[in-house]
């Protein structure tokens, strides 16, 4: 009797998706730091890579403030690499298209969060105008009322997007 065995289906190892994220390069100072795109709402699968990538340009992010409508899967901490993030929300009164980050250089930065439902050409848009050196308009006038200047004269050679352990040569703000 000849008995047939089917191997086991290979487990394939999906690679995160690149994180998408602009900073702002030095030159004029910036009302934000730059522009971050997740994929989704889900800030406990979104917020880690994040961390990772901004450990390794801004040193160590001990803390990150969101705003809680905006958000599914808010904690009071969540682990990033080999540590864990301290996460607080804001009140309403706050922006809800930013997220602030600490290091433990004792400096804060502020992300625009582009919404994860955005078309890509309007992403890219909102990407270049937040990490525009000299922008002065806030996260919420950008994604209500657009880019102050047009796409076409904003600098797009920071607009980056990136896999999570790729070097980064971009300035932070």
């Amino acid at each position: 009797m000849t008995t047939h065995t089917t191997p086991a289906p290979a487990t394939v190892s999906q690679a995160p998706p690149p994180l998408r994220l602009s900073l702002t390069p030095d030159g004029p100072p910036s009302r934000l730091d730059g522009a971050w795109w997740p994929y989704s709402r889900n800030l406990f699968e979104q917020l880690p890579g994040l961390i990772a990538e901004l450990d390794g340009i801004w040193g160590r992010i001990t803390r990150a403030a969101v705003h809680d409508a905006v958000w599914t899967e808010l904690r009071h901490s969540l682990p990033a690499g080999t540590h864990d993030v301290r996460v607080n929300w804001y009140d309403p009164g706050h922006d809800p298209h930013t997220i602030t980050v600490s290091s433990y250089r004792i400096r804060e930065w502020e992300l625009l969060v582009v919404p994860p439902e955005s078309a890509p050409w309007r992403a890219k848009q909102l990407m270049a105008a937040a990490a525009r050196p000299g922008n002065q308009q806030s996260a919420r006038a950008l994604v209500t009322d657009g880019p102050g200047r047009p796409l076409a004269t904003a600098p797009r050679d920071h607009i980056h997007i990136r896999t999570r352990h790729t070097p980064t040569t971009v300035a932070g703000g």
